[in-house]
């Protein structure tokens, strides 16, 4: 069976949401699903580009006062408005999985998949908070026109928090909870882990508002003034968007001159996995809110690959699958950084306890977010919707 992932990404700028559909991809191949991925690329194409398993189409051109997540969704819903049934015929698509939230994509390419007698399904997970930002890009509209309309025309949801799935459940919906992938489980030689001779506290991500930087930095300097000896290291490119922006600079000047404090900026997968497997345990902080009760992390299962405790905040849907002091160190939803300097405080004093929370955590990935156990309930998920 062929199936074409439609996106509106850069596919040659990495991020979360490639590194998901590249996932999915590896754990479908043994089950006879082949996946495709369609997306833009930085060049002026007349139609389209096949490389291997991509589909590429050229990005927008940049306009002075369209904002960029309105301008990709309007390039990509005309490029599949027009080219989509082609691309089907070519490469014998049996059906489409809209990675997308958004109406502007759902919209005309369920429309192409029904003139076509093909299955679509939706894959994605974010609920955006009303705000003034979202409003004038046009984010709120788009995904809400999904939720009360565009949905109803998939034949199946893939849903990755409790909540997406009552909404699938109630809008009468097949679907099915796929959170995240963990990584191939693969031997670290100890030559690969980031050399260290303090307690490791690690952090992968951009510090923008969601990630509760405020908190993570503050619980960190709150251990110091207390004088336990931490090293915190934070993984990632920061200052994507305006807003990263300002919290980068505010952030940076408050701990530019702090040596235990150390930023790796873009790193290597390869380099990425060495600074997370030498950690003595690792954070994931999230606000109650709308898109957290909604959106499962790519990078969790990550963190339960390495072995380390997770500390986390105790909100939905982590507080539907976890246990406090078993896979994960969970704090209040105040997200208080008095709590979060006790969490590690706690982890440090507890060697045990760090170990027992670890293998706990890696136990519970394996079981539920392999690519042969999520591999196998995806592609009986997506034959069956098939048959129909």
């Amino acid at each position: 069976m062929n199936i074409l992932v439609c996106t509106s990404l850069d596919l040659n700028t990495p991020c979360a949401a490639l590194n998901r559909i590249k996932s999915l991809c590896n754990a479908l191949e043994p089950h006879g699903i082949k996946l495709f991925t369609c997306g833009s690329v930085k060049a002026k194409l007349k139609k389209y580009l096949f490389k291997g398993n991509k589909v590429y189409y050229s990005e927008p051109e940049k306009f002075l006062f369209l904002p960029k997540a309105f301008l990709y969704n309007i390039n990509a819903a005309f490029f599949y408005k027009r080219h989509l049934k082609e691309i089907i015929n070519l490469l014998n698509i049996d059906g489409v999985i809209i990675y997308s939230m958004f109406s502007t994509m759902i919209e005309p390419i369920s429309n192409v998949c029904k003139e076509e007698g093909i299955f679509v399904v939706n894959d994605g997970g974010e609920k955006y908070s009303i705000t003034l930002h979202n409003l004038l890009n046009g984010v709120n509209y788009m995904q809400y026109r999904s939720i009360f309309f565009s949905f109803r025309k998939l034949d199946g949801m893939l849903v990755c928090s409790p909540r997406w799935k009552v909404y699938a459940d109630s809008i009468n919906k097949k679907n099915l909870f796929f959170p995240s992938f963990m990584p191939p489980l693969k031997e670290i030689s100890k030559n690969n882990i980031q050399k260290k001779t303090k307690f490791r506290i690690v952090f992968m991500g951009s510090l923008c508002p969601r990630e509760m930087p405020k908190t993570l930095i503050n619980g960190f300097l709150e251990c110091q003034k207390l004088g336990y000896k931490f090293e915190l290291v934070i993984i990632g490119r920061q200052g994507f968007n305006f807003l990263q922006k300002i919290t980068w600079r505010k952030l940076n000047k408050k701990v530019a001159k702090n040596n235990n404090i150390i930023f790796t900026n873009f790193v290597s997968s390869e380099e990425r996995d060495s600074w997370l497997n030498s950690a003595d345990c690792l954070v994931l902080l999230r606000p109650p809110c709308e898109e957290t009760y909604h959106l499962f992390p790519t990078r969790l299962p990550e963190y339960f690959h390495t072995g380390k405790p997770v500390i986390i905040t105790k909100v939905e849907p982590f507080s539907s699958f976890y246990e406090h002091k078993k896979e994960v160190y969970f704090i209040s939803i105040k997200n208080s950084p008095k709590d979060l300097a006790n969490a590690f405080i706690e982890l440090f004093n507890n060697q045990s306890l760090r170990k027992f929370i670890g293998n706990k955590g890696l136990q519970y990935s394996k079981n539920n977010y392999s690519y042969l156990y999520l591999g196998k309930k995806i592609s009986n998920f997506l034959k069956k919707i098939n048959k129909k």
